[in-house]
Order: C-alpha cells, then structure tokens, then sequence
C-alpha cells in the first residue's frame, strides 16, 4: 500500500495520547471504542467474520478521540490541505508566474511533470512523523492528479492562469481523500498483516477502505458552506477545517 512500514499501530494506555499532537495539553476524555476493540473488529471483516469498513472508519475515530481528536492530530493533513487551497487561489487571482515566483518554485522550461513534482514539496515540507508521512503520500498523489488532469485535458502551464474551480476541487479532494484513508489504513496496518496472508484479500480490503472514505469526502465536499469558504478565497483554512470536521464526523456517525 505503501502508507506504512510493519508496526503494531496505536495501543490503548492510561494517558490515551496515540495520535495526539506534541503540544495537547492532556484534557481529554476517554474514548468511546478503544483501539483493541478498534483493531479486534477490523481483524475479523479481513477474516470474513463480519464486521465492515463503515464500521471499522466509525471506531477508528471514535478511538482516535473522536471527531475532535482527530481534527487536532491532523496538523500536517490540513496543512497540506490550506497549502493546495492557497497556490490554486493564488493562481486565480495573481496568475501562475507570481505564485510560483513567491513559492520558489522553478517553471521556466520545466515539464508539467517536474513542476508538480516540485510542487510535492510545498504542500508537504517534512516527513518526521507518522502523520507527516501520511500527508506527503497524500501531497504526492495529490499532485499526480494535477498532472493527469492537465495531461488529459492537453493543457499547457499557462492555460493555469484560466482553469476554473474544477481543477483545484478534484486535487483538493483527491489529497484529502488519500489523507483520510491513509491515516486509517496505516494505523491499522498491523491487522491486515498479521491476520491476513491472502494478498487479493488484503488489497481487496485496502481498497474498499479508500473507496468508502473517497465516497463520503466527494460528498461532503458538496456542502455549500465548505465550498463557500474555500472557493470563495476569503477563508480558506475555516473552509478546510470545517472539511476534515465534517468528514471525521461522517464517518464517526455512520
């Protein structure tokens, strides 16, 4: 899948800060589902035992300290997220030479390709943690996705001066889609290999994860309010936050 190395993932204890960011200041309540029971359900659907990945999204935040306590360990995922918001606004308004002027980012006689590569490295600037990771595989695809839509659509780097909300909505989305299943899929890693030595099952299960999440991203990106505030290039980071809010909280209540 490449979101992870083998790792136990996330372990009930006492102080119940598994995925909490370095600076929380310790008031947080005990979670609903624990990670055991979190790990235990998701184990048995790999086996075919029951369960589901609707029920195994709803207690992995539910165990990450629900809709909140996810939201506050995502620093890097929503940073990412504000960051793709920010460069494809700031193309909209001051068109692409300035951005990538003020960015750094060097175009002249580069490739779509190598552009968005480049491009990697702003949405995600550091790989230190877990998290960090997670957000740069999620910056990487993102920007793979550009790439293609440019490519698809025969695009030349200056037509980005005149691309619409379409563009910027389907990177948008494909980086907070791949975020938020990355971060459950790498969290419960562990389960998929240690129960499962069934490699089509095992990508079978990956991938309805990432089909699920992808699913309920595309539609709460169809909110008015969100999409107000992120296209409307006033609140971009309330727009964002009220994204990952609002899909942490979809698939906390499903």
């Amino acid at each position: 899948m490449g979101t992870s190395s083998s790792h136990s993932g996330n372990k009930d204890n006492k102080d119940n800060k598994g995925l909490l960011p370095s600076d929380y200041d310790g008031q947080q309540s005990k979670p609903e589902v624990s990670w055991q029971a979190t790990k235990t359900g998701f184990s048995k659907y790999i086996n075919g035992h029951g369960g589901s990945v609707s029920k195994t999204a709803k207690n992995y935040v539910k165990a990450a300290g629900g809709t909140a306590g996810l939201v506050n360990s995502s620093k890097s995922g929503i940073k990412g997220a504000i960051n793709i918001g920010k460069l494809f606004s700031n193309i909209q308004q001051q068109g692409y030479q300035k951005t990538f002027d003020d960015l750094g980012i060097e175009y002249q006689g580069k490739s779509a390709k190598e552009i968005c590569s480049g491009l990697v490295n702003y949405i995600s600037d550091s790989a230190d943690s877990k998290e960090d990771s997670v957000a740069r595989i999620a910056a990487v695809n993102a920007m793979s996705k550009m790439y293609e839509y440019m490519e698809n659509n025969n695009l030349e780097l200056q037509s980005l001066d005149k691309v619409d909300n379409e563009l910027m909505e389907q990177v948008l989305g494909t980086y907070v889609e791949c975020y938020i299943w990355g971060r459950i899929l790498n969290d419960l890693q562990y389960c998929l290999e240690k129960y499962s030595d069934d490699i089509d099952r095992t990508m079978k299960v990956e991938q309805e994860m990432k089909d699920y999440v992808s699913s309920k991203v595309k539609t709460t990106f169809q909110i008015k309010e969100i999409r107000d505030k992120i296209f409307g290039h006033h609140s971009i980071e309330d727009g964002i936050e009220a994204l990952y809010e609002k899909c942490y909280s979809v698939l906390e209540d499903m």
